[in-house]
């Protein structure tokens, strides 16, 4: 009895660290999309990059990166708050 409770509460304690690492991957994969944008449309806002013509050719195939830019770029007044979101400080 004691064994199958504590095989239960090992795997709800390993199911519910899954799911917090899933949760930080994502986070780190928008954040590095996000540099991969500022990487190759910075020369836009004056930030050393590739050519022009490269980032334009490859424009069509940055729509995701496009819309991770945009919704940051809405919440960058709070990222300490962001941060603190992910971490769950209160």
């Amino acid at each position: 009895m004691l064994k199958k409770i504590l095989s239960s509460f090992i795997d709800a304690f390993s199911g519910f660290m899954r799911s917090k690492s899933l949760e930080y991957i994502e986070v780190e994969l928008r954040e590095l999309e996000n540099v991969f944008a500022l990487i190759v449309l910075g020369s836009f806002i004056g930030l050393p990059s590739p050519p022009t013509s490269i980032s334009l050719r490859l424009l069509p195939y940055m729509a995701k990166e496009l819309v991770t830019m945009a919704s940051i770029s809405e919440r960058l007044d709070d990222m300490l708050g962001e941060m603190a979101g992910l971490f769950e400080v209160t």
